[in-house]
């Protein structure tokens, strides 16, 4: 797939905004081929990484591919510490995608269920791969909350915290809701249907703000 057009707008986009011609030349990179396995290698990734998940917890990770052509990308243009692009938000490298998804919230929670974090934005909050769903065999796009789930330390489950009045009135007050993809599909915003598209978006300034946009909280 030709993620050439998507590059150049995102080099011109980063020259309008005073980066020097060098940092811009430098800003996407070919990538480490080690650092290529935390995308090509989910559950060997992060049934070790995980601060959260043991290993049986993320066994579901075996069943989850990345496309090579999003690989691909990341193969030939990994982000390297870019400044936030168009609608507040930041692409992450390779090695801070292990990172958030290891250890951030919500981003460690939702990894068992197919979700890999690969950008944040200005307010914390996180976009993600949902590779349960593809579009042209490319995984969708969607969009978290920061505090869209948390752990319950007393009833020891994942519950949702943030979610629409039309699904938490199904729970009594007492009652958590706990995460599952389910869920996920209900609660989670999709902000492209494939990964190639949100970079077409994002390279074009077509989110302006994407936090008023698309969060329903």
């Amino acid at each position: 797939m030709d993620y050439i057009t998507i590059i150049n707008n995102f080099r011109l986009s980063l020259e309008r905004n005073g980066m020097d011609s060098h940092e811009v030349k430098i800003a996407f990179r070919e990538a480490d081929l080690v650092d290529l396995n935390y995308l090509r290698d989910l559950y060997g990734t992060y049934s070790k990484s995980s601060s959260f998940y043991n290993e049986e917890d993320l066994k579901d990770l075996k069943k989850y591919v990345i496309p090579e052509s999003v690989v691909d990308f990341y193969r030939v243009f990994e982000p390297n510490h870019i400044p936030l692009l168009s609608g507040g938000i930041g692409l992450m490298a390779l090695e801070s995608i292990k990172m958030e998804n290891s250890s951030a919230s919500s981003s460690m929670y939702l990894i068992k269920y197919g979700l890999l974090t690969i950008a944040t934005t200005i307010g914390g909050h996180v976009i993600c791969l949902d590779l349960n769903t593809t579009n042209h065999n490319q995984p969708r796009v969607v969009m978290a909350e920061q505090s869209f789930c948390s752990y319950n330390e007393d009833l020891d489950v994942v519950e949702c915290v943030l979610v629409p009045d039309e699904i938490a009135e199904n729970y009594a007050d007492d009652e958590p809701i706990v995460l599952s993809y389910d869920l996920i599909k209900q609660c989670l915003p999709e902000i492209a249907a494939s990964f190639h598209e949100f970079l077409e978006k994002l390279s074009s300034e077509s989110y302006e703000n994407i936090e008023d946009d698309f969060l329903i909280i």
